[in-house]
């Protein structure tokens, strides 16, 4: 998948649909500053093999932090954890280990947090939107009536903005770019539709 949080060519290779989902969380996360799959080679003491985690995160530095935290991630299905714990375990004391070693965190991450509630579902429509090359018109008009009505929804807005419904439809397209990059707030573990509250970013 493109990417532009990941420095090899903006390429992520994934190996599940699992994986593939949550690197659309990372590209869509703000707080990522950049991700790396399989960003490194692991020694097994027990086996003597090597295992390379799925990805390693980058986050941005807290306010007031110059330093940023990292994260190596594995991502599973929770029923393959279970069937092959016995199996997993060397890998994932090795990968702890070599971790706290860096000053880096370690987590195993499964379905239940990557595809629960409707945040991946979100992420899946807004980042087309972040792409797209802003019409600063029409963001400073829906902006401007965004902030008179305080918290609003994707239908008033437009209503507020425009009287014309083809006009709605492109301010429409303007609104989720708005979204999708960080400038109109919504509550984005559920999922977005026309009548979601949306307030301005301040």
């Amino acid at each position: 998948m493109p990417s532009s949080k990941v420095l090899e060519g903006g390429i992520a290779k994934f190996e599940s649909s699992l994986e593939r989902d949550f690197f659309v969380l990372l590209e869509f996360n703000a707080e990522v500053q950049r991700w790396d799959p399989q960003p490194v080679r692991i020694r097994i003491d027990e086996t003597s093999r090597d295992y390379v985690p799925d990805v390693l995160v980058t986050f941005h530095p807290e306010p007031g932090s110059q330093e940023s935290q990292r994260t190596l991630y594995e991502v599973k299905y929770r029923d393959d954890l279970r069937r092959n714990w016995t199996h997993y375990r060397p890998r994932f004391r090795a990968a702890r280990r070599y971790a706290s070693e860096q000053g880096w965190g370690f987590k195993i991450i499964t379905e239940k947090e990557i595809r629960s509630g409707g945040l991946l579902w979100n992420a899946k429509f807004l980042l087309p939107y972040a792409y797209d090359e802003p019409d600063d018109v029409g963001a400073v008009l829906l902006e401007t009536h965004l902030r008179r009505l305080g918290i609003s929804t994707p239908n008033a807005l437009l209503k507020a903005s425009s009287k014309d419904r083809w006009e709605q439809a492109r301010l429409l397209s303007t609104l989720w770019n708005l979204v999708a990059c960080g400038y109109v707030s919504a509550e984005l573990t559920t999922r977005l539709n026309m009548d979601s509250e949306i307030w301005l970013h301040e």
